[in-house]
């Protein structure tokens, strides 16, 4: 190991590249909650913290027609709970039931979960700080 890595090793308390991921996952997190994208792509409900989170293919790459174009794809990127995109990958995806603000979230425009989602959003802001 160089002195350059062994001195921020020593600083950091762990290896400089297991730093370097926590910052960018953590950044990655407050940004996204930022922009109101922090809600699990499977389940539809809140992503609380950043080490439950994980980066979504909505449209599974593996194997596709074009692999490269869709695991860079912008537009195929959702997050998820580690939990979910892990029960998704092996076909075992959660039912949303309808109407509710998390079917909102996953597209469901039916008025019913129209009067969820504004119903949801005012009991968030009545627990403002």
């Amino acid at each position: 190991m160089n002195n350059s890595k062994k001195v921020k090793k020593d600083q950091l308390g762990m290896d400089p590249g297991t730093a370097s991921n926590r910052l960018k996952k953590t950044l990655m997190f407050e940004l996204a909650k930022r922009l109101d994208m922090h809600w699990c792509f499977q389940c539809a409900a809140e992503i609380e913290h950043s080490d439950d989170m994980s980066v979504e293919h909505k449209t599974p790459w593996l194997h596709s027609e074009d692999p490269k174009g869709l695991f860079f794809d912008i537009d195929n990127i959702a997050f998820s709970h580690k939990g979910c995109n892990y029960r998704a990958s092996r076909g075992q995806s959660p039912k949303v039931l309808c109407p509710s603000a998390a079917a909102y979230r996953r597209g469901c425009r039916c008025e019913g979960c129209k009067k969820s989602k504004r119903e949801y959003r005012r009991e968030l802001k009545s627990r403002s700080y």
